[in-house]
């Protein structure tokens, strides 16, 4: 639906596949082969380029390798390496790692890729997890050093993202900022709407059920949404075929 609407590109981040997959918060409990299957799945579904979380890495650096491996095998065009190590989302104290670390499994996926059109992307969480500018830059600018394609600084508004951007030599991927319009983010290259597709279906099933459950009326619209599916050309494949 999202290429329909003519999007450039779609995501697919840890959050809504911990939702949507498994029925489980984004707490670091995905891992490599899971994350891979439903961009595998994506990327089998669409034509447009997919981007893809990679966490933060699922291996140490020198096991790296198989990480970016098994992205490419799967079709995306993209991931991002996040350097957030624990409590992401969750109501805990929040760890990053530190940045040596994180800069060496960037350059471990910049070397990894045989692809040179795969982008690595490098993500801190530095300003979400302590709201410190100054670190989040030092750790961007190290990233970029390793090879970095892009940089993602989470959490950012648009003087923070302003500073990055004077900053570092690298084109900026950024979450959306709430409550502020498409336009506001010009500095991005890239938009992630990282719960988008999660969240609508989050409202619009809970509002399909509790009226089902209080009226007794279930949601109607199987032709069109048969039809976007293609059961259509199925059956011209069987007309074309004899069955």
């Amino acid at each position: 639906m999202i290429e329909a609407h003519g999007f450039e590109c779609v995501y697919i981040g840890s959050y809504a596949t911990a939702a949507s997959r498994f029925a489980l918060p984004d707490t670091g409990l995905l891992a490599l082969p899971e994350m891979v299957e439903q961009a595998r799945s994506i990327v089998d579904a669409v034509s447009v380029p997919v981007i893809a979380d990679a966490e933060g890495g699922f291996h140490d650096a020198a096991n790296l390798w198989r990480t970016v491996r098994a992205f490419e095998q799967a079709g995306v065009a993209a991931i991002h390496i996040e350097d957030h190590a624990f409590g992401k989302h969750a109501s805990v104290e929040q760890k990053v790692r530190p940045a040596a670390e994180a800069a060496a499994r960037i350059r471990a996926a910049v070397d990894a890729r045989e692809d040179p059109d795969f982008l690595v992307v490098a993500r801190s969480d530095a300003f979400w997890v302590t709201g410190d500018l100054q670190d989040t830059l030092a750790r961007l600018e190290r990233y970029a050093d390793a090879g970095a394609d892009m940089v993602f600084p989470t959490l950012v508004g648009p003087a923070e993202l302003a500073e990055v951007r004077r900053r570092i030599a690298r084109p900026a991927m950024i979450v959306d900022m709430p409550g502020r319009s498409f336009a506001e983010h010009a500095d991005a290259a890239i938009v992630l709407y990282y719960a988008f597709s999660a969240l609508a279906q989050f409202d619009a099933l809970n509002a399909a059920l509790a009226r089902f459950g209080a009226e007794g009326t279930a949601p109607g619209g199987a032709q069109a949404f048969e039809e976007f599916l293609g059961y259509a050309e199925f059956a011209a494949r069987a007309r074309n075929y004899g069955d």
